[in-house]
């Protein structure tokens, strides 16, 4: 899978072709928000620049791999000037990897607490979910403004080749302290978002079998936690490289965008299930059509018709059950007759 000497294709294909995956799924979310069920939520936007996002994402790895990541260093000597361009291109390209990412994932992590304020049928589960909205934006400018001013002395060194040979003369925060503990932050709210909802879904009252399709729907988020992990063993990889940091700065890179793309699409599956639910309803309806009296004639039982009367609409959204009307949280009006 991964090149022995140049990470570049394997990263740069990976990278658009996942972020190409969750394009379509998005696509899709928007179908069902908007022409199935009927229209577009706020968070459904922040998931649409999440997904910009990560297509920025895509160009800045283009030129972190154009600039040497992800490859071995080569045997024979380059000239001066050339390879002043090489360090002064990924020092730059880097650093601007250091904000998307951070603003792909917090775009992200924002679309899924938006959506859960629609479904805070409690008023515990809203509040936690207030403040989960409140540490992630905390957290989230914390980390941009600590690799924006990675070097507090100089902000400006960040972008010249120094930063890879005079990093602690100059007063920047070592890389490796910085990166991890992002990594742990972000499995930290990923999980946080994760059990967040779980407590509500399990007392929902419903079939057993709906009950446990929803929570598999929300189950799905699992994976973000442990894409998350991949990448922090990238990150120790990475640590732990000497002079191979260059080489393996490519699987950083390659596990970023398994992260980010992860995350998008199992954020967008709740919004997904109206289409599964029109697909399974015209299933259902024309396995009610040609039943054996289609075939071999007759008349339809009178259950078979009252069935067909209270068939639940192929429009209908089971999440949409969940969200709370915004009545809900107005205070209570007494009107007075005339």
């Amino acid at each position: 899978m991964f090149a022995p000497w140049d990470l570049g294709p394997t990263v740069e294909i990976a990278a658009y072709s996942l972020t190409g995956f969750s394009t379509a799924v998005v696509a899709v979310r928007f179908y069902c928000r908007f022409w199935v069920v009927g229209k577009l939520k706020n968070y459904d936007y922040i998931m649409f620049a999440a997904l910009i996002s990560t297509w920025g994402l895509c160009v800045v790895n283009h030129f972190q791999l154009k600039f040497g990541t992800g490859q071995h260093a080569k045997a024979e000597s380059v000239p001066p000037e050339v390879t002043r361009t090489l360090l002064l291109g990924a020092a730059r390209s880097w650093y601007a990897y250091q904000m998307v990412y951070i603003l792909a994932l917090t775009l992200v992590k924002f679309s899924i607490l938006l959506f859960y304020l629609t479904i805070a049928t409690q008023r515990t589960f809203r509040v936690l979910t207030m403040i989960s909205i409140a540490v992630v934006a905390i957290t989230s400018i914390t980390m941009i403004t600590l690799n924006a001013f990675e070097c507090p002395k100089h902000p400006s060194f960040a972008l010249t080749p120094g930063i890879f040979t005079s990093r602690e003369e100059n007063g920047c925060i070592a890389l490796d302290t910085l990166y991890f503990s992002q990594a742990g932050v972000n499995i930290f709210t990923d999980t946080a978002i994760l059990i967040l909802p779980m407590p509500i879904l399990v007392k929902l009252r419903m079939p057993r079998l709906k009950r446990f399709s929803l929570l598999a729907v929300f189950g799905v988020g699992l994976l973000v936690p442990i894409a998350s992990g991949l990448r922090i063993w990238s990150l120790w990889l990475w640590t732990r490289s000497g002079a191979l940091s260059r080489y393996n700065g490519g699987y950083i890179l390659f596990f970023g965008q398994v992260e980010i793309n992860t995350a998008i699409v199992c954020a967008s599956a709740p919004s997904l299930q109206p289409l599964f639910r029109r697909i399974f309803g015209e299933l259902s309806r024309f396995q009610r059509t040609h039943s054996p009296y289609y075939y071999y004639g007759g008349h339809r039982t009178i259950t078979e018709i009252h069935q067909g009367q209270i068939r639940p609409a192929a429009d209908f959204d089971p999440v949409s059950v969940l969200i709370t009307p915004d009545s809900a949280y107005l205070p209570v009006k007494r009107f007075m007759r005339d």
